[in-house]
């Protein structure tokens, strides 16, 4: 390291913004679509039998 680095420039530096933002969305979205899909399974499933129906 010579301790004289060059900047980036602001083109560059906006392009790395969009990148960062583009990535933490796209996380969001799986994660939102990923669990909406597991939900959907949840619900499609019977209910576990709670035992209340069984009287002595």
């Amino acid at each position: 390291m010579t301790g004289h680095e060059p900047k980036p420039s602001r083109r560059r530096l906006g392009r790395a913004g969009i990148a960062v933002a583009a990535i933490l969305v796209a996380i969001v979205l799986v994660i939102f679509f990923g669990r909406n899909l597991w939900h959907a399974t949840e619900v499609d499933e019977p209910p576990p039998a709670t035992g209340q129906s069984q009287q002595p």
